[in-house]
């Protein structure tokens, strides 16, 4: 059963690695300098990718990789306050497999789930645990408080940022963001944002570029 969600699921599931420009003071050449690199899965057929915003802030070349061919991107919106982000694939390859959605309210203390990502670069690695504990609190890079998340003991890594948390059906129910690790390696303890409220985000992000809150006045 892991064997076939891995399968099913494991096309999905992209690297994404952002770069900036800079340029030499003294020849005044331009260069490109890596700034980081994530996860990320496909969301819709239209070639939206959605990843961490951590993942790609800052950057000015963003490339999205799947199954082992290079893709140009863009930003669709961001939302570092639930680091949160959403691209476009300039140049998208046909038929992009896409994750089914789960729901987050369901999951529950001791529940199987899996997680794909591209931990130290080691493309689409699977690794699988449970849920270890919910509802709770992480800092977004805004300084934020994100609420309601998601505790996993599967094995996230630097590099799993951004990719997708699934569970026993293969559907997405987190989007992996953070660890815990006092010594910068997996100790058993790692963090995803639920699947409902990647549910909110996101379509705000396709439609203005950001979430748009009530205000007062």
């Amino acid at each position: 059963n892991t064997t076939q969600i891995f399968r099913a699921a494991s096309p999905a599931v992209v690297s994404v690695t952002s770069s900036s420009l800079r340029r030499n003071r003294f020849s005044l050449n331009v260069f490109e300098v890596p700034k980081g690199a994530g996860s990320g899965f496909i969301w819709s057929q239209d070639g939206l990718v959605v990843t961490n915003y951590h993942v790609i802030a800052g950057a000015d070349r963003l490339t999205v990789t799947i199954e082992d061919a290079d893709y140009p991107a863009e930003v669709v919106g961001a939302a570092p306050e639930r680091d949160l982000a959403v691209l476009r694939l300039t140049e998208k390859p046909e038929g992009l497999t896409v994750l089914p959605l789960g729901d987050s309210s369901e999951l529950s203390v001791g529940r199987k789930v899996l997680a794909i990502g591209n931990p130290f670069g080691l493309d689409t690695t699977l690794t699988v645990g449970i849920v270890s504990a919910l509802d709770r609190e992480i800092k977004s890079p805004s300084n934020r408080r994100i609420s309601g998340v998601i505790q996993t003991d599967a094995a996230i890594n630097p590099g799993n940022s951004g990719g997708p948390l699934l569970n026993s059906l293969g559907q997405l129910v987190g989007v992996n963001t953070a660890i815990y690790s006092p010594s910068g390696g997996s100790a058993g303890i790692g963090f995803a944002i639920p699947v409902n409220m990647v549910r909110e985000v996101v379509p705000q992000l396709i439609a203005y570029g950001k979430i748009f809150r009530p205000v007062l006045g």
